[in-house]
């Protein structure tokens, strides 16, 4: 079985191999990223494909194969990208969200407007183009862009002018600190907690909180030690194999929480579907200040990390296919166009469907679903027969719609098992609340049948409507492939 020390032995060895250059690197997309963030994700795909993984699982040629399919969306000669946005943890909504890259093949914003129907502008000396997804793309050099979204031109031009006086790194001080993985991390996923949420909230959350249901947990403390939560850091590391590492960091002595550190952590991420399998078997290790998990990560593992990672705009992904090779001269743009559209819905659907095997939790197929929507919506669109593109619109509703069926789940069922009643009866008995005792003059037990009742109702419903909903869907993929093969007389 794999051991911390080995882990701890890879990441070293691994931090000696280029670890100044991508340090460096990082520090100068960083220092273009605005002050206000509260969440980034470091990505080294040029150290990823050089890695002895990579070169043994013939990884290169699978993500260029991915894609032209439309099932990736970061292009293939991308070396190294800094995304970041800044949250609203309480609702979990993106205020804004930003990519910045560099690439191997120079790139143009004029050759991006061609491909997205977006319009060219400029942002003081820089070319710019704003796209249909509401999102502004501007290019800082030959190689590198910087987008931003929403496409609001007044703040993307305050942040050009920002930064073209900035050679610093302007980011908070957790996020600063967290640059320092990527010299032996390729993958790096930071969020600043600090503040983030308020202590009543945190309270509530705790008291929901199944892991510690029926454990004798003061509340109280155990709220006071997550108030102090600074942040959380997940790493990946191509070696020869792939490895992670989760670390949570608080700002006071947390180890109130250190014996339901894992199960915690589990919860939560299942809670937000984004589930990461391997967890349940990583070890761990907890300090005051800092809880720390590591292991392996699986084949599935890597994929649901890599799917946490988006950009706000389909630029980059029409960057990307600058140097796609040309239709065959034998088939018209918009035949070629349209069929190349359709394959790659079908190809994101049929690795939906996959990824849906695996799902543990309805919130966590709900942001899948979210996530191979928005892929949708990023491809590339030129030339495109109108009714295809409706067909695109169409599935990509589907998919929210079956998402917010499942996500309405668990608020339906929190709805109504809140009106079954507290059956009370008299008695004495011991009580433990928020960790005070004493004792009390009644007794009391919740109606835990009926909620059960309605949760399996509540999963039945929302099950049946997304298998609705996806019904009524493969019915339209079917009618569209067989107007589009009539009419541009090719298969699709």
């Amino acid at each position: 079985m794999f051991r911390a020390h080995q882990l701890s032995i890879g990441f070293f060895v691994l931090g000696l191999l280029l670890a100044r250059t991508a340090a460096a690197q990082f520090d100068q997309l960083a220092a273009k990223i605005p002050s206000t963030a509260n969440a980034i994700v470091l990505l080294d795909a040029q150290r990823i494909m050089a890695s002895p993984f990579a070169v043994k699982e013939g990884l290169k040629e699978k993500y260029e194969e991915a894609f032209a399919s439309g099932l990736a969306t970061i292009p293939p000669d991308t070396r190294q990208m800094v995304l970041s946005t800044q949250l609203d943890f309480e609702h979990m909504k993106p205020l804004w969200q930003m990519a910045v890259a560099d690439f191997g093949d120079p790139r143009t914003v004029v050759n991006i407007a061609r491909r997205t129907k977006g319009n060219i502008d400029k942002i003081g000396e820089l070319d710019a183009v704003v796209l249909s997804d509401n999102s502004m793309c501007v290019q800082l050099s030959p190689t590198r862009l910087g987008v931003m979204a929403p496409a609001n031109r007044q703040t993307v031009a305050r942040w050009v002018h920002d930064i073209e006086s900035r050679d610093h790194v302007a980011l908070s001080s957790y996020l600063k600190g967290t640059l320092t993985a990527s010299q032996t991390s390729q993958v790096v996923i930071a969020f600043d907690l600090e503040d983030a949420v308020p202590p009543e909230i945190i309270k509530q959350k705790l008291a929901a909180c199944e892991t510690l249901a029926g454990k004798n947990v003061d509340l109280e403390r155990a709220a006071f030690a997550l108030s102090g939560l600074r942040g959380l850091v997940l790493e990946v590391a191509f070696t020869e194999g792939t490895f992670g590492r989760v670390m949570v960091h608080f700002s006071r002595d947390a180890s109130i929480l250190a014996p339901f550190a894992k199960p915690m952590l589990l919860e939560v991420l299942g809670n937000m579907g984004a589930m990461i399998d391997d967890i349940a078997d990583w070890e761990v290790k907890t300090e005051p200040q800092r809880f720390t998990f590591s292991g392996p990560l699986s084949q599935s593992g890597r994929r649901r990390v890599l799917s946490l990672i988006d950009h706000p705009t389909e630029a980059l992904i029409a960057a990307g296919r600058e140097n796609a090779s040309a239709p065959p001269p034998e088939s018209s743009q918009a035949a070629y166009a349209t069929q190349q559209y359709f394959k790659s819905i079908t190809k994101i659907r049929d690795d939906l469907r996959e990824k849906a095997k695996d799902a543990k939790t309805f919130g966590q197929h709900a942001m899948w679903l979210d996530n191979w929507a928005r892929r949708i919506d990023r491809l590339p669109i030129m030339d495109v027969d109108p009714e295809m593109l409706a067909y695109g619109n169409y599935v990509t509703g589907a998919m929210r719609d079956t998402s917010a069926a499942l996500k309405g789940i668990g608020i339906r069922s929190g709805a109504r098992s809140a009106q079954v009643p507290t059956t009370y009866s008299t008695g004495v008995q011991t009580n433990y609340s928020y960790g005070w005792g004493g004792w009390s003059s009644y007794s009391y037990y919740n109606n835990g049948h009926e909620r059960r009742a309605i949760r399996a109702e509540e999963k039945a419903a929302g099950a049946n409507s997304a298998l609705g909903i996806q019904a009524e869907v493969e019915n339209e993929t079917a009618k569209i492939r067989q107007k589009m093969t009539q009419k541009y007389k090719i298969n699709f």
